[in-house]
């Protein structure tokens, strides 16, 4: 199993506030504490995460609780727009010659994008308008420190919150804000999707 499903992992528990340690990931994933060690390591200086040792629970927490980690999916709109850049890129190369340096880029791509060059036309796409507004509205949140008060669902239940937006996310098909309630007073993660009503309070917010 790589090191990213461990990453992975870990992240969760961190986020869920079960202030995971090097033992409780090699336990997890049968691997040496010198390996989960690294691991660790490899969150706080490859990623950058804001991982900070909390003595009295015994494992770590994030200083920030906005941090999310680099994208490391693709999604299928995704590899369809790159599938159409690679195949402009090389009809543009047979009559106008390989650039090097973005030669090199393309082949790396195609290394991990299922290229398809005979379906590579302009790519189009569904817009779910409802969705595209949504957007809107959290985005422009964002830009003026503008409170928002949302519906979301969980299951069969309906919440109403007042949230402080901070940014958003896409990962694995999935678009969630990042945002602080007011209500639980704690940072947490909304799935767009489940947003059921957007409104602007009028109200600003100090930026963390």
């Amino acid at each position: 199993m790589s090191n990213m499903h461990r990453i992975l992992w870990l992240d969760e528990q961190i986020r869920a506030k079960r202030y995971p340690n090097t033992k409780d990931l090699a336990e997890r994933f049968e691997i040496s504490v010198r390996q989960a060690g690294r691991d660790m390591e490899y969150m706080q200086n490859s990623l950058r995460a804001p991982m900070t040792y909390n003595a009295r629970r015994r494992g770590y927490e994030y200083a920030d609780g906005t941090y999310i980690l680099p994208s490391i999916f693709l999604t299928e709109t995704d590899i369809r727009i790159l599938n159409f850049l690679i195949y402009k890129y090389e009809e543009a190369a047979e009559s106008m010659g390989y650039v090097e340096g973005l030669d090199r880029v393309v082949q790396t791509l195609k290394r991990f994008v299922p290229y398809q060059p005979e379906e590579s036309d302009i790519p189009m796409f569904y817009v779910d308008t409802d969705m595209a507004n949504r957007m809107h509205s959290i985005d422009q949140a964002i830009k003026q420190s503008q409170k928002l008060r949302i519906t979301y669902r969980d299951g069969e239940e309906a919440y109403t919150v007042v949230v402080h937006p901070y940014r958003t996310y896409s990962q694995a098909n999935q678009v969630y804000v990042i945002a602080f309630c007011e209500q639980s007073g704690e940072v947490e993660y909304y799935r767009l999707e489940q947003l059921t009503h957007i409104a602007c309070t009028g109200e600003g917010y100090g930026k963390i």
